[in-house]
């Protein structure tokens, strides 16, 4: 058994049960564990971050109040010296700007005011304290008169002061006579804002519609014009939502930090006041309740372990003896006795099954033994003798398909022995006639490939001569080409010859009419001469041989023009015979070149025959081939026949020893 076990590593215990039911269970809770912790915290993250913003919500409302309330006090002042009776007109105009003026010294020292003016209705300046402007600034101005009532200034700054700035129509008869304007000093404001505190870093600070800081615990932020867009880091979402006034909060990261940041509007003006609280004062407190959390977890895990630990050790000693009974099963062990347990649950009825499958195990090998033992000594009519139960049964209908199967074999193969020698024989005599069948075919191939040798010599000799004739057809073509370009010249030149005719025609024309004229100038003259008398004599005799030239002159130029008229006859002659003889040449060339082309088509039928030739020479080759191959199978199955002869006898020797059941006896 120690051996078995030696022999087969595989199947020895890597990790014991109790330690991969710990490990699983440990893996499983500590992913819980985990899960949940990270949830948890995902949770209280995002629970601490709705709670802080939605507290931040009332918290920034009361804080806008409290800015508002304090707005509201200053806006009182103006409310008062606006309604203060000194400021109505008295019986003379120096009574009413001494009264007036009276009102706004008390008033800027009373309340601590950069200074405090009175404004006309185009927004000049009529009288005030020092530094009063001398015009009020336009949208301001236009906002005065459009509300007709208390008006503050969106921008705190004042001539490079911070301040902040309000007016309030002063009315006459319940109509509006002027405006006075009050600049505050800023630390009213600045206290205010400075008292809200967040956190241990938190502040607020007020912008405008616009989204300019109005308001801020570092008044050069104020000073220098900064924006909302600025402090919050460029985030388009916070910025919107206070520009329009809105009340609400939102976490945004400013600088790498994230901040909790809430806003609202502050009635009565065009601010709103910002609340910006870094989360991290209030991470501390998160991350305790986080730590009080996981502590809590790991001990619960703890106290799992323990108990998974217990409940494992409890299962993997029966499972491991049970395993230990099964691995030297499998290696053979069918006598080792299996150690029941008295567990009372399905370990018991585990180790009792194993048991009885042991023992029923070892009935059946033992029976198979029985039965494979008859079948190795020949006897095929053995049986199976022990009552196989449920699926086992399988095992016996399988010995008993066998040895059905291998009686009904042996039988055929005693047939079947029978038929292969009378085959064999059979073979032998068919194995000599394909022999000589093949040694006929081997010649009658080799007869023909001489022949079709003969045939390529033949075609090559006619591919030759094809060649030939098509080099002296392109000769022929050639040289009627060249007698097609001859004609061609000489057609021009007697196209020449019988415009220069032409021209020898008019020539001789002309000649006859000079002729003609000086006949009749010869006439005139014999005429006057005769008139003259004795003195004209001589000239009458020059006048006779002027008009014989002139006779001369007018017959020879008839000869040229009728020589020049037959030669010009001879010249049409001339030119219809070449323009036949250019036909005919032109005949000629056409019937040279479908000389060509059909020497040319020849020449292509050869060079197909040719190839044809050499494909079927080819194929015949692979003939020849496959008839060599099967001259050598012929001769190789003779051989393989006769030994074939002996292997049946041989055969029919070996399956007469199994001693088999007859038909009736199945």
């Amino acid at each position: 058994m120690t051996g078995k076990k030696a022999d087969s590593p595989s199947r020895e215990i890597k990790t014991s049960l109790n330690r991969r039911i710990l490990r699983s269970t440990i893996l499983n809770i500590l992913i819980v564990v985990i899960v949940c912790c990270v949830i948890m915290a995902l949770a209280m993250q995002s629970l601490a971050n709705n709670i802080l913003l939605d507290s931040l919500q009332p918290m920034v409302r009361q804080s806008a109040k409290t800015v508002e309330a304090n707005i509201h006090m200053l806006a009182d002042r103006m409310i008062t010296i606006a309604g203060d009776p000194r400021m109505s007109s008295a019986p003379s105009p120096a009574d009413t700007q001494a009264n007036r003026q009276t009102v706004l010294t008390e008033a800027a020292e009373i309340y601590e005011l950069y200074t405090i003016a009175l404004y006309g209705l185009d927004g000049r300046l009529l009288q005030g304290t020092e530094g009063a402007p001398e015009s009020l600034e336009s949208g301001f101005f236009a906002l005065l008169q459009e509300t007709d009532n208390l008006t503050t200034e969106s921008s705190t700054i004042f001539q490079g002061k911070l301040g902040v700035t309000m007016g309030m129509p002063v009315k006459e008869d319940g109509e509006t006579a002027l405006y006075v304007v009050g600049v505050y000093k800023y630390d009213t404001l600045n206290d205010v804002i400075s008292g809200i505190n967040l956190g241990r870093h938190g502040m607020a600070y007020m912008v405008n519609r616009e989204g300019t800081v109005t308001g801020h615990p570092n008044q050069s932020l104020v000073l220098s014009g900064s924006t909302l867009a600025q402090l919050s880091s460029g985030d388009q979402r916070a910025v919107g939502r206070v520009t329009t006034g809105e009340t609400g909060a939102v976490e945004i990261p400013i600088d790498g930090e994230t901040m909790l940041v809430a806003f609202s509007p502050i009635r009565g003006t065009q601010w709103s006041l910002v609340l910006q609280v870094p989360k991290a004062d209030y991470g501390s407190f998160i991350n305790g309740a986080m730590m009080l959390a996981v502590l809590a977890a790991f001990a619960v895990l703890a106290v799992s372990i323990l108990l998974v630990l217990r409940l494992a050790r409890s299962i993997s000693q029966p499972v491991r003896a049970v395993t230990d009974r099964m691995v030297a099963l499998s290696g053979g062990d069918l006598h080792t006795e299996v150690l029941p347990v008295q567990s009372g649950d399905e370990l018991e009825v585990l180790t009792k099954t194993l048991g009885d499958t042991v023992e029923s195990v070892n009935r059946y090998i033992s029976d198979i033994q029985q039965v494979l033992t008859q079948v190795a000594g020949g006897n095929l009519r053995v049986e199976p003798q022990v009552d196989y139960r449920g699926d086992f049964t399988l095992i016996r209908s399988s010995l008993t398909a066998i040895l059905q199967s291998m009686n009904e074999t042996i039988s055929g193969l005693r047939a079947a022995s029978g038929r292969l020698a009378e085959m064999s024989e059979e073979l032998n005599g068919q194995s000599g006639q394909l022999y000589q069948a093949s040694m006929e075919q081997n010649q009658s191939t080799a007869e023909l490939v001489d022949e079709v040798s003969h045939v390529k010599e033949r075609l090559s000799s006619v591919t030759e001569s094809s060649g030939q004739t098509r080099l002296k057809t392109e000769e022929i073509a050639q040289r009627v080409r060249e007698a097609n370009t001859r004609m061609s010249s000489l057609s021009g030149a007697m196209d020449d010859i019988s415009a220069n005719a032409q021209e020898i025609t008019k020539i001789a024309k002309a000649i006859e009419d000079i002729a003609f004229q000086t006949s009749i100038l010869a006439i005139n003259a014999s005429v006057e001469a005769a008139r003259a008398g004795n003195a004209g004599k001589g000239f009458a005799v020059v006048a006779d041989e002027v008009k014989q030239l002139a006779t001369r002159s007018a017959e020879a130029a008839q000869s040229a023009t009728d020589m020049v008229s037959s030669t010009r006859s001879i010249i049409r002659t001339g030119v219809e015979l070449t323009a036949d003889t250019a036909v005919s040449l032109r005949d000629i060339s056409a019937v040279t070149d479908q000389i060509g082309g059909i020497t040319d088509q020849l020449a292509a039928a050869v060079q197909g025959q040719e190839r044809a030739i050499a494909i079927m020479e080819d194929h015949i080759g692979t003939i020849s081939a496959i008839a060599d191959r099967n001259l050598q199978n012929a001769s190789g199955t003779e051989q393989s026949s006769g030994l074939l002869a002996r292997e049946a006898e041989a055969l029919r020797a070996q399956v007469s020893r199994f001693v088999v059941k007859e038909e009736g006896e199945r």
